[in-house]
């Protein structure tokens, strides 16, 4: 008789189970994110939740930061961070960073730290290899779209890219600022304060 209510006793407790949401579908909506910007390859291999830093914020938003370490990134280590609300919806804010879009897992075409230092010298520009560091370039990013859709697909995410320090000759004017290298096409960017013509 006993045995034959067992299963009544656990069914209040199996239907208030299956009314709750996953305990973790904010972060599998997280997981998502970071999958289709860097495809699902390299997501699965080299990027990794940071457990520490990642945490509820407010009462209705959840902040993610994820680490993306690669071994052509040279030790470094490139963070994307972003927040979702209790919807699980992504919310662009200060906060956010990191956000690139990876069309391919082949990165044997990929930048390293070395080779940075020999595209800004076959380029006759003078650095300081000690300022070298992995960056997100956040130049072109826009959300504009998306605040009229609240599709993250239709986020424009930035770049990364190798940052350094150096200087540059222009009219017999030596001027300071900043080279930036795409990691994944190798693209020279720089960014001095410079009246080019």
């Amino acid at each position: 008789m006993k045995t034959a209510l067992l299963p009544f006793l656990f069914l209040p407790m199996l239907l208030m189970a299956a009314h709750q949401p996953p305990r973790n579908a904010h972060q599998f909506r997280a997981d998502s994110i970071i999958a289709y910007f860097l495809g699902e390859e390299i997501f699965q291999r080299y990027v990794k939740l940071n457990t520490k830093k990642s945490k509820l914020i407010k009462p209705n938003a959840d902040f993610y930061q994820y680490n993306f370490r690669h071994p052509k990134f040279s030790g470094e280590t490139f963070v994307i961070a972003f927040t979702l609300d209790s919807a699980g919806q992504f919310l662009p804010g200060e906060e956010t960073r990191g956000l690139i879009r990876i069309p391919s897992p082949n990165d044997s075409a990929w930048i390293t730290r070395r080779q940075v230092i020999n595209i800004c010298r076959d380029r006759q520009q003078r650095i300081k290899k000690s300022s070298l560091q992995l960056a997100w370039d956040s130049t072109n990013v826009s959300y504009q779209t998306f605040q009229k859709t609240n599709d993250f697909r239709d986020i424009v995410p930035g770049n990364i890219v190798w940052k350094v320090d150096g200087e540059v000759i222009f009219r017999g004017d030596r001027y300071s600022g900043t080279f930036e290298v795409n990691v994944l096409t190798g693209s020279l960017a720089r960014r001095f304060a410079i009246p080019w013509d």
